[in-house]
């Protein structure tokens, strides 16, 4: 009989050890799957606040592609939209950095400079059309068209010829008026 007690008690402690261990187990498994969760928002809380994002559109490539097909693109193209050949165009972008002291900024170049303010001149537009065709705020814009302007004032009298105003005759009469101006 005391074998069949100590069978009984030894099959029972094993059985308890078997339910503690699996209980244990679950347990263990819980713990794991809570400190997972709890690590996965961690992650994707960090991914979201700090890991830097790729732009949806890629402004800076798309406006180099539009200035590539401006002036590099069909000569039909540059003197549509621009008004002047392509030589004419780089020409004109050699002379105003040599001469006019025309500079590139940290984010616009001299062509893409005097291409929107020869777009400005060659169509009439506001600043905020070109603005939106060319990705730059309007600030940039007029930035960019005040320092070509600049720049083209200061080779005005080497490179434009102002024919002298000689009013005679009949014509005399009607201009009397604007003598001071004239």
């Amino acid at each position: 009989m005391a074998s069949d007690d100590v069978d009984n008690f030894l099959t029972r402690l094993s059985r308890k050890r078997a339910r503690d261990e699996e209980e244990n187990r679950d347990k263990m498994l819980i713990i794991l799957g809570t400190i997972t969760s709890v690590i996965a928002i961690v992650v994707a809380w960090y991914n979201e606040t700090y890991i830097v994002k790729e732009p949806s559109h890629n402004w800076d490539e798309e406006r180099r592609c539009y200035l590539n097909r401006l002036y590099n693109g069909r000569e039909v193209g540059c003197i549509e939209q621009l008004r002047v050949s392509k030589n004419a165009f780089k020409s004109l972008c050699t002379i105003l950095h040599g001469k006019g002291g025309l500079t590139p900024t940290r984010n616009v170049s001299i062509e893409e400079s005097v291409a929107i303010f020869l777009n400005i001149l060659a169509h009439n537009l506001k600043f905020w059309v070109i603005g939106f065709d060319y990705y730059r705020s309007k600030e940039t814009i007029s930035r960019q068209f005040n320092s070509v302007l600049h720049a083209m004032m200061r080779i005005s009298e080497e490179y434009l010829k102002l024919h002298p105003c000689a009013i005679s005759g009949s014509e005399r009469d009607k201009w009397k008026w604007f003598e001071i101006i004239l």
